[in-house]
C-alpha cells in the first residue's frame, strides 16, 4: 500500500492525489483542479494535503457516463469502428510476423479485430453492469484469440501488445473530441474514457494471458 493511502475510518480509505489521478487517468493538477471546483469532492488533512475517498474514485469508474450514450449525442459506433480500423490497419503493417501469415489467419484476425472494437464500444456504452459484461464478453475472447495466434506464429508479443495499445490511444482521441464537441460535464468524460482504459486493460490481460498458456504449452512438448 502506498504511503499515500490511509484509512481514516473503518468505513472508507482514502487515496492522496497521485494513487487517486492514476486510478482517474488523469494529471494530478487535473484533479487538484477539479477539487478546488468542487467538481470531485475531497478531504483535506490539518496539513493541508487533500484525500480522495477510495468509494468516490470507484463510483466514478463504474457509473455510465452521465446517462448519455454514443447514439445520444449523434454520434454512431459504426463510424467509430471504422475510424479506428482504419488507423489500427496501418499499425499491423509494421507488425514483422503478420507480413509472412497466410491470407486465412489474416482474414481471421480481421474478424476478431473488429469484434473486439464492438465490444469495446459497446462496453463504453452500457448503462448497467451486465450490459457491460455482456457487451465485453465477445472482444474478450477475441482478444485472446489474438493471443494464441500470436503465439502459434512465434510472434512477438510486445509488438501485438503495442499495437492494442495504440488501438486504446486512437480511441481515447476520438472520445475525447466527441466529448468536446458536446461539452460533456468533466466527470461524464471522465468517465468514458475510464471506461474506455478499463476495457483496453481486460482485453491485454486476455491477449497476454493466452499467449503464455500456449508457449508454456508448446514448451512442454518441446
Amino acid at each position: 500500500m502506498s504511503g499515500s493511502r490511509h484509512l481514516v475510518d473503518r468505513a472508507e480509505v482514502w487515496l492522496g492525489v497521485h494513487d487517486a489521478s492514476i486510478m482517474l487517468g488523469v494529471s494530478p493538477a487535473t484533479l487538484r483542479r477539479w477539487s478546488a471546483a468542487g467538481k470531485v469532492q475531497a478531504f483535506t488533512t490539518p496539513g493541508g494535503h487533500r484525500r480522495y475517498a477510495w468509494s468516490m474514485i470507484q463510483q466514478l469508474l463504474h457509473q455510465p457516463p452521465g446517462g448519455l450514450s454514443l447514439s445520444a449525442l449523434g454520434e454512431s459506433r459504426e463510424r467509430l469502428a471504422r475510424t479506428v480500423e482504419r488507423h489500427v490497419s496501418t499499425v499491423c503493417r509494421d507488425i514483422a510476423w503478420l507480413q509472412t501469415a497466410d491470407e486465412e489467419t489474416r482474414c481471421l484476425l480481421a474478424l476478431s479485430g473488429r469484434a473486439m472494437v464492438d465490444g469495446l464500444l459497446g462496453y463504453v456504452d452500457a448503462h448497467s453492469p451486465d450490459e457491460r459484461d455482456a457487451a465485453i464478453r465477445p472482444a474478450v475472447e477475441a482478444a485472446a484469440l489474438h493471443g494464441r495466434v500470436t503465439a502459434a506464429h512465434h510472434g512477438d508479443l510486445g509488438e501485438t501488445v503495442a499495437a492494442l495499445h495504440h488501438f486504446r490511444g486512437l480511441l481515447v482521441g476520438e472520445l475525447s473530441e466527441l466529448a468536446c464537441r458536446h461539452r460533456l460535464e468533466i466527470s461524464q468524460t471522465t468517465r468514458l474514457l475510464a471506461r474506455t482504459d478499463d476495457g483496453v486493460d481486460r482485453l491485454v490481460v486476455a491477449l497476454v494471458g493466452s499467449h503464455a498458456a500456449v508457449t508454456e504449452a508448446a514448451e512442454a512438448v518441446g
